[in-house]
């Protein structure tokens, strides 16, 4: 019981933070959870979550949605995540985490450095096969495809609409592929269904403060997140351990 009210907490504050920011749930929800149950079930449960989540965010937010640029990151998101099960299988944890601090520093870069990325060319399409790997190796697909639409330009509610439309289409096919490789167990499926109520309890209090940031705040914020993850999973890394 103490290991579920647990997963509950973490969840919902790890929904308040997607809320305010429009990314960051997997980043804060799966080296927690990872601490209370292994890594994979971590991993699948967040993914779980996550779909229910990003479904709900990108409905209530369909009218900002910048349709073009999901379109040409999603192609290549889904290109990603076969290769992404298959780390998930074969590469152990430490290797996971060095491979989540190190994207995250490199798009912490982009965001601070304020780099123009087109919408079109190689530079999108790698963000988004780099988001598809992570997705089902260390369902931290976020920060790949936080820098290419921060580069984009877009503001605060086209951004967050864009990326969870992105991260409720992936979810499902995540899912799949945990499935027919025999990763969904009975644990993560429990850490799912308690995660589901405390992420619609996070994210709602997190939509009520959304309102009050301009835009100059939401990049800061962003940014903030991204330097909290990269720090984070270098801690994550120097202890060996997720």
């Amino acid at each position: 019981m103490t290991l579920y009210l647990l997963a509950f907490l973490v969840i919902t504050v790890a929904a308040f933070a997607q809320a305010i920011s429009g990314f960051g749930f997997s980043l804060v929800a799966v080296p927690l959870l990872a601490m209370i149950v292994d890594p994979q079930p971590a991993v699948v449960a967040a993914t779980m979550v996550s779909f229910g989540l990003n479904a709900v965010n990108a409905y209530g937010h369909r009218r900002h949605i910048d349709a073009g640029a999901a379109r040409r990151l999603l192609l290549w998101v889904l290109a990603g995540m076969p290769l992404g099960v298959l780390a998930l299988r074969l590469l152990p944890s430490g290797a996971l985490v060095a491979t989540i601090a190190l994207v995250t520093l490199g798009c912490t870069v982009v965001v601070w450095r304020g780099w123009h990325i087109a919408p079109g060319g190689w530079t999108l399409r790698g963000a988004g096969l780099l988001s598809g790997v992570l997705t089902t190796a260390t369902a931290t697909n976020g920060p790949p495809l936080v820098a290419a639409l921060q580069a984009m330009r877009l503001e605060p509610r086209v951004f967050r609409a864009t990326l969870a439309v992105l991260f409720a289409a992936v979810s499902p096919v995540a899912v799949a592929g945990f499935l027919l490789a025999g990763l969904l167990s009975t644990r993560a499926v429990l850490v799912a269904t308690v995660g589901l109520p405390a992420a619609a309890l996070g994210g709602w209090v997190g939509e009520r403060m959304f309102a009050r940031f301009d835009a100059g705040t939401f990049r800061r914020m962003v940014l903030g997140a991204l330097v909290v993850s990269s720090a984070a999973a270098l801690v994550k890394v120097g202890s060996g351990a997720l």
